[in-house]
């Protein structure tokens, strides 16, 4: 949907749950012990949780560049 531009911002919503969901679920570095291990899962949640912060952007600014070009 995102590739193709129909319903983009739907998409994009959809991926950044689902992202964000299964961010929470798998990578819970909190619970691990400090070491090497919990570094890399903590470095693996933030690098999801910017994806997901990216796919809401593409969300919010797709009905943004449409209201733009009905203008033009």
């Amino acid at each position: 949907m995102i590739l193709t531009g129909f319903r983009r911002w739907l998409g994009a919503l959809a991926l950044a749950g689902f992202t964000l969901a299964a961010t929470m679920i798998a990578l819970r570095y909190w619970q691990l012990p400090a070491g090497q291990e919990r570094f890399m899962a903590a470095n693996s949640f933030y690098e999801h949780l910017g994806l997901a912060g990216g796919f809401l952007l593409v969300a919010w600014l797709d009905p943004t560049e449409r209201a733009q070009g009905a203008r033009a």
